[in-house]
């Protein structure tokens, strides 16, 4: 009786994947291999490989070129995407998975989350990253682990390196995860899904943008009650916090003023006799402005408004008092 002729293993070697944009295509390389009895090798040039989705619809198919590579790019749709090679003679048919499902780690603004909840991190305060892991089809992704990272503003955009973990946190039932860290330096922040059998890796990054914390400490509009037309006199202390130190003013500062008349809400620049003041060494200012009406009066610094510049390192500053005017 003559021996049955033994099967040629056949395997498919998959290059990691990345998915950049889940919505976008990908490109697939590898190399397909087969073991003669001395090992794996490349398999041979003009075999054919498929791509399947989970419903087995063929995606796409790439030709095995010389030392047993292939390459497509084709958009994966949900993910969960199977190469297969057909076998040939004694050659065995095999498959591999190519991609897992698609996963996305997003901000979902719907739910009040934003980059950084504050928008706004202030220096030495704790700030919150909130983001939802799902998978294109939807469905929620609980008891994932999710990385928040760090690195310093690079010259020439997204860093590729300098990256250093300091966060983390499991999503809940819903896929969320809330995870608390302290602004320290403007840079780069990044969230990432490291990705497991089923789902596959995910990550962002976005510029990262700290701000000192400042405020009025004293600041007072008098006298009170005013007469119409009379010069008021608005003084104040200009004061920056650090977690080394607290609050200490700050000096050479430029302050400006504003008012809004009793029952109404636009803010109207005043005169003053010098248009505003800058701070002395201790932080004060002094400014004359002529007074209208009973109003609400406004001392600022850098923006009557919170909403920072971001070519500025320190967060506007306001402060308030109420005169009446007989």
């Amino acid at each position: 009786m003559q021996a049955a002729e033994a099967t040629i293993p056949q395997r498919i070697v998959v290059d990691p994947v990345a998915v950049q944009n889940w919505d976008a295509d990908v490109t697939v390389t590898g190399q397909v291999q087969q073991d003669r009895g001395a090992g794996w090798v490349a398999a041979p040039a003009g075999l054919v490989v498929h791509f399947d989705s989970p419903d087995g619809e063929l995606q796409a198919t790439a030709p095995v070129q010389a030392g047993g590579r292939f390459r497509a790019t084709f958009y994966p749709g949900p993910g969960n995407i199977i190469a297969r090679v057909a076998g040939y003679g004694q050659v065995a048919d095999t498959s591999a998975r190519v991609l897992g499902w698609i996963s996305r780690l997003y901000i979902d603004h719907a739910l009040g989350d934003r980059e950084t909840n504050p928008v706004y991190p202030l220096r030495g305060k704790t700030f919150e990253v909130r983001r939802t892991l799902k998978a294109v089809r939807g469905e929620a992704l609980p008891g994932r682990k999710v990385t928040l990272w760090w690195a310093p503003k690079g010259t020439s955009g997204y860093p590729k390196t300098g990256w250093k973990q300091v966060g983390s946190g499991v999503t809940d039932t819903r896929g969320r995860v809330k995870i608390t860290a302290t602004a320290w330096t403007t840079g780069w922040l990044r969230t990432g899904f490291a990705g497991d059998a089923t789902y596959t890796k995910v990550d962002s990054g976005y510029p990262f943008r700290v701000y000192h914390k400042t405020g009025f400490a004293g600041f007072n509009a008098s006298p009170e009650p005013a007469r119409k037309g009379q010069y008021l006199t608005l003084k104040g202390r200009l004061m920056r916090w650090s977690s080394s130190s607290g609050w200490q003013p700050i000096k050479g500062k430029w302050v400006g003023a504003k008012y809004r008349l009793k029952g109404q809400k636009t803010w109207r620049t005043p005169s003053c006799t010098n248009g505003g003041a800058a701070t002395d060494s201790a932080g004060w200012f002094r400014m004359k402005c002529k007074t209208p009406a009973d109003a609400t009066w406004m001392a600022y610094y850098l923006s009557p408004y919170a909403s920072p510049d971001t070519s500025k390192t320190d967060f506007p500053a306001q402060a308030t008092d109420y005169v009446d005017v007989r």
